[in-house]
């Protein structure tokens, strides 16, 4: 990664190759749960990938501060909370509610950086955040469901509001830490929590096969990467510009299941067009803004 990429979109066009990463990933891991208990596979995925970035650090394991650890344990816990909240949610309620709600850390975000921090977005990446999240519905197509009010529904939400601590509290440590090694504890972390839970609730399932270990390899790449990625991005990116630009993931997810056979609704289509014109504009717009504002000469 370019040590000081200040007055340049390469952190952003990062964040966005994430979200690409992340919109591909659906496939892979529903190739992948044909033939592994979930647990068993995010634990393996990113213990898998811990071992991968400690063969990068190698001698820098040995040097680890108690900050890292520190950072690793918060980050790896919400990403843990994230992934099985929603998991043992989806017993209770449709995948189509579960993404719906799951959708709530976008405006999380804001909302807890003026709680925790008193930090007010500005009035274009609110504005963006807003058509973004409203594209996000069109998406997910929320008009044909009814909530209850079930454990499912309240275990979803929360799995949304860890998804948003994620994102706030890897920007807090990101310039605390260097991001290999914030990459690497933070992927310890989650796979000791979730081969806990694997090997104490979950019913084990494996059944080896090509596609398994083909697609839990390129899994395991991409958690290593794009841990990485968004330690060294968020560093130089807010939390709430961020989030902004992780609400790309569905958009490539779609693009991708396109591909695939999936059909895009009219709907999700102009969802779609709402997200992307929302990340555009609010990374154009004050740029746009600045240049237009007399120099005072």
């Amino acid at each position: 990664m370019i040590s000081n990429p200040k007055n340049t979109n390469i952190p952003e066009l990062t964040l966005v190759l994430v979200s690409a990463l992340w919109g591909s990933s659906f496939i892979l891991l529903s190739i992948a749960l044909e033939s592994i208990s979930p647990a068993l596979l995010v634990g393996l995925r990113f213990g898998l990938g811990a071992f991968l970035v400690a063969m990068i650090l190698r001698s820098k394991l040995f040097r680890l501060k108690r900050t890292d650890w520190i950072a690793g344990f918060w980050t790896g816990l919400f990403i843990f909370l994230g992934y099985f909240l929603q998991t043992i949610g989806l017993q209770w309620i449709s995948s189509s509610i579960s993404a719906f709600l799951t959708a709530l850390y976008v405006p999380f975000v804001p909302l807890l950086q003026l709680l925790l921090f008193r930090k007010i977005p500005n009035k274009i990446t609110t504005i963006g955040i807003a058509v973004a999240f409203c594209g996000m519905l069109l998406i997910i197509n929320p008009f044909n469901m009814t909530l209850d009010g079930n454990l499912g529904e309240y275990l979803t939400v929360i799995s949304a509001l860890a998804c948003a601590l994620e994102i706030i509290v890897i920007s807090h440590f990101a310039t605390r830490c260097e991001p290999m090694v914030f990459c690497f504890t933070q992927l310890v972390v989650v796979a000791i929590l979730s081969l806990t839970y694997c090997f104490f609730i979950e019913t084990i399932r494996f059944t080896p096969t090509p596609s398994l270990f083909i697609s839990l390899g390129i899994l395991v790449g991409m958690i290593a990467f794009n841990q990485y990625a968004i330690s060294w991005a968020q560093r130089f990116v807010s939390p709430v510009r961020a989030v902004l630009i992780y609400t790309l993931e569905p958009v490539f997810a779609g693009i991708i299941g396109y591909f695939f056979g999936e059909k895009i609704s009219f709907l999700a289509f102009c969802g779609c067009i709402l997200v992307i014109s929302s990340v555009l504009l609010s990374s154009w717009l004050p740029k746009y803004l600045s240049e237009k504002k007399p120099s005072g000469n």
